[in-house]
Order: C-alpha cells, then sequence, then structure tokens
C-alpha cells in the first residue's frame, strides 16, 4: 500500500515542477541567443554558473539515491507494522501484545526520524554550495556588467546592460532550476521505483479475453502433474495422477504438507506454472479463459472474508443481478437459513468491517452459501468445516449430499469422519499420490490411510478396551 501511494509524489512532480520547468526551458531557446547577441561575454557567465551548479549537484546524487532507498525502505516497514496491528488487533488484544506493537511501532518511527534527519542534511549540502554560485549569478554578472559599461566610452553599453539584466533573469532562473530538477527527478525516480515493483509484476493471464469458454460438466483429470512453488526445491506435488468423473464427491486427505490445498489452487489457476496436464472434461486448463473458469468454480476456505454490506450483498456478490429469493435458496441449502432468520433485519442486516456480528460458524456457512449462488459445477470445500462448532458441522454434512447434486465436489479435510460418504478419497502424502478409492477399500489397502484413521478414532477403541477390563471385574463383584 505504502509502495503504491508513491504514485502521487510522480504526479505531483510531473505536474508541477517538471512541468513549469520545461515551459521556461522553451522561453530559454529564444533568449539565451539573444543574450549572446547582446554580451557574450556575459551571456557564457551564467552559463558557466549553471554548470557549476549542475556539477555540485550531481556529485550529490549517488549518496542521496543510497540514503534515500533507506527511507523508503524504513517508512515501508513502519507501513507494514502498522497494517500488520490494524489487520491483527484481535490477536493483539487477546495476546496483550499492546506493549510489544506499542514499541514496535516506536522503533520504527524513531527508524524513520533517524534516516529522514541523515537524507535531510546531506540534502542541505548541495542547496549550501550551490547558494553562493546563484547569487553570482545575479550580483556578479551585474557587477561585471557595469565594470564593462563603464569601460565603453560611446555609451550603448548601458543600455545593452540594462537589456541583458531583464532578459537574464528570465534565462537564469530555467537554468537554476534545471540544475535542482535533477536533484528532484532522483528522488522521484525512488518513488517510482517503488510503485513499478508492484505495478511491474507479472500478470495473470488476460482474464476478459481469450481463451477457451466451454460448458463444464465437472470431469477432473490429473495427467502426471509436477508443481514447485517459488523458493522452494521440493515439489508440493510430485507426478501426480488421477482422474474423476463429472459428478463425483471426492474427497482428499493427507497429512499437513502432503499437498492437498496445492490441488484446489491448481484447480482454481491459481498456479498455471506447472509441468504435466490438469483437464477438467478434457480441455486443458491453461488453454481455459480463467475469468470463465473461476466463474464456473464454488471455492469456500478454512478463512473465509466478508465484505461490507448486507448478508443478502454478500450472498449474491459473484452475480450481482440476482433477487433476494436466490439469495434465499443458496443460504437454505448452505444451512445459514435458520440463523439469518433471527438476525435482527433478516437478510438486510448489515456486515461491518472484520464481520464482529458474526461467528465463525455463521461466517462459513454464508460463504458456502455465497459459494452455492452461482450453481457451479464444481465446488471445492478447503478445510470448509474445520471452524464450525459440532452442530454447524453436522448441519453442513447434512446438506452436503444435497449441496452436491449435478455438481463434481472436491472436499479437503483433515477430518476423515466426515469423508466417509464421499464416492472417492485421494491419499496424499509428499506430494505423491497413494490411493484414490472409497473409504472402505482404502481402509483395507492403504496403510497410510489406515494410519490416519486409527490416529482418529484411537479414542473409539480406548473405551472399547475400558468396558472388556471392566466387565469380569463386576462378574465377580456379584
Amino acid at each position: 500500500m505504502y509502495k503504491i501511494s508513491q504514485i502521487r509524489r510522480a504526479r505531483e512532480f510531473m505536474t508541477g515542477k517538471l512541468l513549469t520547468t520545461f515551459l521556461d526551458l522553451m522561453t530559454l531557446t529564444v533568449l539565451l541567443p539573444l543574450l549572446f547577441f547582446l554580451d557574450s561575454t556575459l551571456a557564457w557567465i551564467v552559463l558557466a554558473c549553471a554548470c557549476i551548479i549542475t556539477i555540485i549537484i550531481l556529485g550529490f546524487l549517488r549518496p542521496l539515491r543510497v540514503l534515500l532507498a533507506r527511507v523508503i525502505r524504513a517508512e515501508t516497514d513502519k507501513s507494514a507494522a502498522l497494517g500488520e496491528t490494524i489487520f491483527g488487533v484481535r490477536t493483539v488484544k487477546s495476546l496483550a501484545l499492546e506493549p510489544q506493537r506499542k514499541t514496535l511501532w516506536d522503533e520504527r518511527v524513531a527508524e524513520v526520524g533517524r534516516w529522514r534527519m541523515a537524507f535531510g542534511k546531506l540534502a542541505n549540502w548541495p542547496q549550501t554550495l550551490v547558494t553562493p554560485v546563484e547569487r553570482f549569478m545575479w550580483i556578479g554578472v551585474i557587477l561585471i556588467g557595469v565594470y564593462l559599461a563603464m569601460q565603453d566610452t560611446q555609451g550603448y553599453a548601458i543600455g545593452g546592460l540594462f537589456a541583458f539584466m531583464m532578459l537574464s533573469q528570465r534565462v537564469g532562473q530555467p537554468l537554476v532550476g534545471l540544475a535542482r530538477l535533477i536533484e528532484d527527478f532522483e528522488e522521484v525516480g525512488g518513488a517510482i521505483g517503488e510503485a513499478a515493483s508492484v505495478l511491474n509484476r507479472p500478470l495473470e493471464a488476460d482474464a476478459a479475453s481469450g481463451g477457451l469458454r466451454p460448458k463444464f460438466a465437472g470431469a477432473i483429470s490429473f495427467d502426471d502433474v509436477t508443481f514447485t512453488y517459488a523458493g522452494t526445491k521440493v515439489p508440493a506435488l510430485d507426478r501426480v495422477t488421477f482422474e474423476v468423473p463429472a459428478g463425483t464427491m471426492l474427497g482428499v486427505v493427507g497429512r499437513s504438507g502432503s499437498g492437498k490445498s496445492t490441488v484446489a489452487r491448481l484447480l482454481q489457476g491459481i498456479n498455471r506454472d506447472y509441468s504435466g496436464f490438469l483437464k477438467i472434461d478434457g480441455s486443458d486448463l491453461r488453454e481455459i479463459n480463467l475469468r470463465h473458469l473461476r466463474s464456473s468454480f464454488g471455492v469456500v476456505l478454512q478463512d473465509n472474508f466478508l465484505f461490507r454490506g448486507s448478508i443478502r450483498d454478500n450472498i449474491i456478490a459473484g452475480r450481482p443481478g440476482l433477487t433476494l429469493e436466490d439469495a434465499v435458496g443458496a443460504a437454505r441449502l448452505a444451512g445459514a437459513e435458520e440463523f439469518i432468520e433471527r438476525m435482527p433485519n433478516g437478510y438486510e442486516t448489515y456486515i461491518e468491517e472484520g464481520s464482529p456480528n458474526l461467528s465463525g460458524g455463521q461466517k462459513q456457512r454464508l460463504a458456502i452459501a455465497r459459494a452455492l449462488i452461482q450453481d457451479p459445477r464444481i465446488l471445492i470445500l478447503d478445510e470448509a468445516t474445520s471452524a464450525l462448532d459440532p452442530e454447524s458441522e453436522a448441519l453442513v454434512n447434512a446438506n452436503l449430499l444435497r449441496i452436491a447434486r449435478g455438481r463434481t465436489m472436491v472436499i479437503i479435510s483433515h477430518r476423515l469422519s466426515s469423508l466417509t460418504e464421499c464416492d472417492q478419497i485421494l491419499v496424499l502424502e509428499k506430494g505423491k499420490v497413494m490411493d484414490l478409492a472409497p473409504h472402505r477399500t482404502l481402509l483395507e489397502r492403504c496403510s497410510v490411510y489406515r494410519q490416519l484413521w486409527a490416529q482418529q478414532n484411537r479414542h473409539m477403541d480406548t473405551q472399547g478396551h475400558r468396558h472388556v477390563a471392566l466387565a469380569p471385574t463386576l462378574v465377580q463383584g456379584d
């Protein structure tokens, strides 16, 4: 945000000093030859002073550039500290981190002040050195001009001197302004570089035009797909191959870091620099129009963001032309209708920034309703029920079969008990496919899945053993 805001400085520079100096230079091209016509000696003095000023400023540009970079870095760190504190204010309050965050803010402000002071001190030197030269350009030229005029016996030089002095004021100012413009340009150049570091980042493929726009049924195919995140050497997905037909309820399980969420990211086209082939209904994902692809998907994440506005506006955010009846239908399917109707204004209840008037489970069900409003052919639930309380989770799970009707569902979850009704379950381990089969089949033949299932259900075995151990004691007591 701070880097983008630097565009303002570039705009002020171009519409202010740069424009004024450019207009003055246009008059300079006309007046400078006239000065040489009136008195070449004085004209050369004016030019020499302007060149000295330029040399002094150019000599300070490199050290000023180094200090300016440190000022910008300190300002960025200060803005980042403020942004983190604001966005994470709940965590700050819950952990009583106010003193630490205040100390961090004070340190960032002090660092900015220190580097700005150093930059200001260095920037004063060229100003201090330029001032005598600039003064000599006006006063010294007058003294020399008067001396030369007094040496002229015909008296014409006096009139020429007055004309020269009137015109030199129009010429000297643009020359000095041009020299100082170089210093200002260096500072603005740093600001432009900061903004460019954000604006020049590679864009996604043009979402508005180009690419295929097929009508999806929902068949998904991974063929030898390998993907590695930038900055890492270990592949997140390693030669992943599997295929599911349209209308399948696909569960994806595995330990943390096994590549579950990466599968969802590749399906949404968030990362396209993978090797192998990823196809939907036989069409290569990289050839499909990005906006069409994502509008055909419904995605519910573990932590979903709700915009400021009414509940109805949030549900129909992806399809603003839909009516209240459509929002009610999606909310009913997501199991959100019952709590929305208890709200003070129902579907017109206003959601504040950060959704403080909604619980985690309520936000999650609204996110599911928002995903269903588009009637997507493929619905991705990425740990979508992990933030729900048991009652809300049971409600959503009870609606899963209704939600899945007529579409492909990809359900990523750590809780294997919520995936037992899936048609197929994909088991990942360190980016590799271990197996793809229904729940009962995996328990029989997949050791990784069997181990995960045993870990999550060991309390049932423990209770069972206790019951067996207590039974003989009760019999003996009788």
